[in-house]
């Protein structure tokens, strides 16, 4: 599984150092905190969350870092999720009855994330809970994650005490079909040449493509149809089309192959609800 659930952080306030108090936002990231905080709901806490979010960019800075991007739709489910904690008390990355960490992002976010990890932590102050997160090395790597470029904060207050949710994500484009089979394409021929391997007859997708897309509808490879001819036939679900799996090497180095066809589906389902690339690959 490429979603990572991290334990969850309680901070003992006791402990907690208090960070240097956080500036206002800096000009190119000021317009687009506005927009993304403007419902001023009591529940949140919009201040802390901004605090927050400057707080992590601030980190990522400092190493370096590609600077967290805001997401209406992951702020939504983490608004939710620190909701469902501060009415009950207690830190949790899914209570009974709750959709998992996958599920809630699916259902508020429209990005294709193609990792996805979560923080939760309560404290009285945003300062508080961002230094305790900072100094529990799960928590930290999440926040420093090279590869994690969107994030959601939400922030409920009951009293004095902030229920603090980070929820995030590396958002990618999705491709095409085409652009998919493409990426696969490329890669075999990167495998072939590699090989020191002549490179195969690329042949027509339409067969191909409704197999994999007749798997996307069923949510399950078994749902292709049985194909008739091929020396080679890989049926397989992929984050990255360009990545491919481990079983094609031999498929791809067979010097007994001569052609092949790609066919690839992108769809959301209840076994990926984020999403997921369905491929056919098949060699001749």
């Amino acid at each position: 599984m490429y979603w990572a659930l991290i334990p969850s952080l309680i901070l003992f306030l006791t402990e907690a150092a208090v960070s240097p108090k956080v500036s206002g936002p800096q000009p190119e990231t000021a317009h687009v905190v506005a927009d993304m905080w403007e419902d001023r709901a009591a529940a949140y806490d919009a201040q802390a969350e901004r605090e927050l979010f400057e707080l992590a960019n601030r980190e990522r800075s400092r190493v370096r870092l590609t600077q967290f991007k805001l997401d209406a739709g992951l702020i939504k489910a983490a608004r939710e999720h620190a909701t469902v904690m501060a009415t009950r008390k207690e830190l949790s990355h899914q209570f009974p009855g709750e959709p998992d960490l996958a599920q809630r992002l699916a259902v508020n976010c429209k990005l294709y994330l193609s990792e996805a990890a979560e923080n939760v932590a309560y404290a009285d102050t945003a300062n508080r809970a961002h230094d305790g997160l900072m100094h529990s090395p799960p928590h930290r790597e999440n926040l420093l994650h090279p590869s994690y470029n969107t994030i959601g904060i939400g922030v409920a207050r009951r009293g004095d005490t902030l229920y603090v949710v980070q929820d995030f994500g590396n958002s990618v484009a999705t491709l095409s079909s085409e652009e998919a089979q493409d990426a696969i394409a490329q890669s075999v021929d990167r495998q072939r040449a590699s090989g020191k391997l002549s490179k195969l007859k690329r042949l027509d997708s339409v067969s191909a493509h409704k197999q994999a897309c007749a798997m996307s509808d069923g949510d399950s490879l078994k749902s292709a149809a049985s194909a008739t001819e091929g020396r080679h036939i890989l049926r397989y679900t992929s984050i990255q089309p360009g990545t491919l799996p481990a079983q094609a090497a031999q498929a791809i180095t067979d010097d007994s192959v001569h052609s092949y066809a790609v066919g690839t589906c992108f769809s959301r389902s209840k076994s990926y609800p984020n999403g997921i690339y369905w491929v056919v690959l098949i060699f001749y």
